[in-house]
């Protein structure tokens, strides 16, 4: 009986093929970074200090929050004009804040890789590159929050889910407003309110924007059985209360008059360090929306503010579809007279750059909720530490990691980036907001 050689019989000896173009299933987003980097004016600052005694802020705006003078009638034929006043001063007070981003490989990962013989890449040099972006990602989580290191909060309307899995599925959350905001394998804590006590931490295993699902690798923290819908999810670190974290834009863009931002006191200044807005209550975005906050900044200003000249659009991707919707009658109208037997494509591969005559920058971080209308020109950044290389002392920038146990070193090595700085709106008047926006079906 013939005894053919199998393939099964060769496979020690079959050369592997790679495909050269590894597919990166990661998902970068900094829109917001990215912008204030861009068009921001950024300040070299030095570091909070306590010098003679006295807490001294790195940062101040000086801020007129209140007029001068009013009018009043006379006769001008010998009676009183009155008495003078002036203006009123305050200033917001901010310091960077610092920002760390570690990343460790072991020795064995990266001898397995080096030079084209071992890898198909240098991992080290890899991960460097995937190190920064996933640190831009988790600054552009704290670009978009309130300044209390909250990244989200969990939406009523969400799934949480504890210990109901296992592995990297051990836990989740799905229905959440933004998930670009989080990293993968990065540490959160949760907080039941801003100023509360933290319930504990958990570990993402993975993030999965498109269903904006955060999984978890380990069990919820909480109390009376479970974290709850409402719980605020922030960065490892923060202590959770108001402004002790990166001031993002909605620590800036808040219609109110109560609470401190940034050391000012609202209720001080009833109107003056308020944003403008208007509330949907559910409705979509439409252009009479989008003329209306105009109008809004244009009463807060005055009709010759420079910012209101260059105030932009900042808001979720999903408002691309109804910014598509809108224009989609103008394209039907415009085709209208084509002759032919092929209709057109109406549809656009890129979204459109403006909304209401001014650029729309759309992000995957931002809040799917609200829309914001921002002028980059009376925003500031306070840095301390431009985004780079954690220096360990004499330039080394890469380290071993000692044992925990005492026993000398791991056979690993640790690099970080960090940066410190901060985030702010010299006149929180010069925007506005939309809220409780209806967020389309994608």
């Amino acid at each position: 009986m013939a005894n053919p050689l199998q393939e099964s019989a060769v496979q020690s000896i079959e050369l592997d093929a790679f495909a050269k173009d590894i597919p990166d299933l990661i998902a970068h987003n900094d829109s917001l970074y990215s912008t204030m980097q861009s068009q921001a004016t950024k300040v070299p600052v030095s570091n909070i200090t306590s010098a003679g005694g006295v807490t001294r802020p790195s940062f101040r705006v000086p801020l007129r929050v209140q007029g001068p003078l009013g009018i009043r009638q006379g006769t001008g034929d010998g009676d009183s004009i009155g008495r003078g006043t002036g203006s009123k001063w305050d200033a917001f007070a901010v310091s960077p804040v610092m920002v760390f981003s570690c990343h460790e490989l072991t020795f064995l990962s990266q001898a397995a890789t080096e030079g084209r013989k071992r890898g198909l890449f240098d991992v080290s040099a890899q991960e460097l590159k995937n190190s920064l972006d996933a640190t831009i990602n988790g600054l552009e989580g704290l670009m978009n929050g309130d300044g209390s290191g909250a990244i989200q909060q969990i939406p009523a309307t969400a799934t949480v889910s504890s210990g109901s899995g296992a592995g990297d599925q051990t836990s989740f959350i799905s229905g959440l407003n933004s998930a670009a905001g989080f990293t993968d394998q990065q540490v959160i804590s949760f907080f039941p309110s801003v100023g509360g006590a933290t319930r504990g931490t958990a570990t993402i295993s993975y993030v999965d924007v498109t269903t904006q699902t955060l999984y978890f690798s380990t069990v919820l923290p909480s109390v009376g059985g479970a974290s709850a819908t409402g719980d605020f999810l922030m960065v490892q670190g923060s202590s959770g209360a108001a402004n002790n974290s990166i001031l993002g834009l909605k620590a800036w863009q808040v219609n109110s008059n109560t609470g401190f931002l940034a050391g000012v006191n609202r209720a001080l200044h009833p109107g003056r360090i308020s944003t403008p807005v208007i509330d949907l209550a559910g409705g979509a975005l439409t252009v009479g929306v989008g003329t209306r906050a105009a109008i809004l900044m244009g009463r807060a200003l005055g009709p010759d503010a420079e910012s209101i000249k260059s105030a932009i659009w900042y808001g979720a991707t999903d408002h691309a579809l109804t910014i598509s919707n809108i224009y989609t009658n103008v394209l039907i109208a415009n085709a209208s007279q084509v002759t032919g037997d092929k209709p057109l494509d109406l549809g656009k591969k890129m979204f459109s750059p403006t909304f209401c005559g001014r650029e729309f920058k759309y992000s995957y971080s931002a809040d799917s909720t609200r829309v914001d209308l921002i002028s980059p020109s009376t925003w500031y950044i306070p840095s301390l530490v431009d985004l780079e290389l954690y220096d360990f002392g004499g330039g080394q920038t890469v380290v071993s990691v000692p044992d925990p146990a005492g026993n000398g070193y791991l056979s690993s090595y640790l690099m970080a980036y960090v940066t410190g700085f901060n985030l702010v709106n010299s006149n929180p008047r010069s925007g506005a907001y939309l809220k409780n926006v209806l967020a389309p079906t994608i």
